[in-house]
């Protein structure tokens, strides 16, 4: 009976010992590249190559920079799995273009989001100002720099920095988009009451090519490298990390738009997206969307809507991931 109780006392402590490890390992390996906007979720886009100001305004602003108009913006979307609803996650983004070659802007914005299971939810959110310059007809960039903080269940971490360089390329009908994005390091000084975490999200390189077809079709394709090789995770200072296969970082998406933005767009997209877990996990999804002006009739010219509807882990079991997701989208240009 002692040597039993001692090897029982033994195995109580070791669980306790890890199961922190393993309450956080569930969440730290389980997130997602958010779609902050609707109508970049109804093309299944992160918005590198995306000349359509409902796009651009989250994602390569440099694009901006060849339009001309003030621009007001908010986003909602959700989702749901297994019977359940998410929390709604908020976008927001204005825009002042200051001359034909300048132009300065203010976004909020989620970068990384898992909503389930619902016991492992997280979210990163980035609160950027940023500023765009035409230095030809054809090139422009962008500046993206602002604090960023995360949540997980038990609390908000320390804030961080969002730092994203972006290039837009438009010539005639080509469109080239790059964007670099380094989304920052957080820390968690009571996570799950008592635990200390310390966590580097990954950088990502992000690269787009776009065609326009005509005055009613655009065309546009996307590649993403996300280098998880370079995050990390620190638990009560117990460095914890996991080598990836190369390959399995690389994730894109081809999407459609066609219809004129200032009366009536059908969006659509189908892409691969990557989840961090504790081996990287490619979903592929599929997106539909509608955007146009909103009720011109009744408003004016100017304002602009878009919802949109995504599938993302098809052929996947929702219990395996998958998840459906909705989002709708208000501008107001002038």
């Amino acid at each position: 009976m002692i040597f039993k109780s001692k090897w029982v006392r033994a195995f109580f402590l070791f669980s306790l010992s890890v199961l922190p490890f393993f309450s956080i390992w569930a969440q730290i390996t389980g997130y997602d590249v958010a779609y902050p906007s609707a109508y970049l979720l109804g093309l299944s886009s992160q918005g590198v190559v995306t000349k359509n100001q409902m796009g651009s305004l989250y994602g390569n602003t440099a694009f901006l920079s060849y339009q001309s108009k003030h621009i007001m913006d908010v986003s909602l979307n959700g989702s749901h799995a297994n019977g359940k609803g998410s929390p709604l996650y908020i976008s927001g983004a204005g825009y002042y273009s200051f001359s034909d070659s300048l132009g300065f802007g203010l976004r909020g914005k989620p970068v990384y989001l898992r909503s389930f299971p619902s016991d492992e939810r997280y979210s990163n959110y980035a609160f950027q100002t940023f500023a765009n310059w035409k230095v030809s007809p054809y090139i422009s960039f962008g500046l993206q720099i602002g604090p960023s903080v995360s949540g997980r269940l038990g609390g908000y971490s320390s804030y961080s920095w969002n730092v994203s360089l972006s290039t837009a390329i438009q010539y005639e009908n080509f469109r080239l988009g790059i964007l670099l994005e380094s989304p920052g390091k957080y820390r968690f000084d009571e996570y799950l009451g008592s635990e200390r975490l310390k966590e580097k999200l990954p950088e990502r390189a992000l690269v787009g090519f776009g065609y326009q077809w005509n005055d009613w079709v655009d065309l546009q394709l996307e590649f993403s490298r996300k280098f998880y090789e370079r995050t990390s995770v620190n638990l009560n200072n117990a460095n914890q990390y996991i080598s990836y296969p190369i390959r399995t970082m690389y994730s894109g998406n081809v999407s459609l738009a066609i219809g004129k933005q200032d009366v009536f767009q059908f969006i659509t997209g189908v892409g691969r997206e990557i989840r961090m877990e504790t081996e990287l996990r490619g979903f592929y999804t599929a997106s539909l969307g509608f955007a146009g002006a909103l009720f011109p009739t009744w408003f004016g010219e100017g304002y602009l809507y878009t919802v949109s509807l995504q599938r993302s882990g098809l052929s996947v079991h929702e219990r395996e991931g998958a998840e459906s997701r909705m989002a709708v989208q208000l501008q107001a240009q002038f």
